[in-house]
């Protein structure tokens, strides 16, 4: 039960970072505010890797992968 707990907040942490993130980004992406991702790598990408956003963004979307990787294990494993 404490595995799925921890599972849990950490997905829930990494959730709420990546997309606290991905919302920054798009409000603070140049003109036309991330409407078109015509140009690789994008507007709403290049936006986030000019304001340096981008270790938080993988550490955000790793966290999010690690907690439902435990739940996921959780989930398979068979308690006696």
């Amino acid at each position: 039960m404490k595995r799925v707990l921890i599972g849990g907040f950490l997905s829930l942490i990494g959730s709420i970072w990546a997309i606290v993130i991905l919302l920054v980004g798009a409000s603070n992406a140049p003109p036309p505010y991330a409407t078109e991702w015509s140009t690789p790598p994008g507007r709403l990408l290049t936006g986030i890797i000019e304001m340096g956003l981008i270790v938080p963004l993988v550490a955000g979307i790793l966290l999010l992968v690690l907690g439902l990787a435990i739940l996921a294990v959780e989930f398979v494993k068979k308690d006696n």
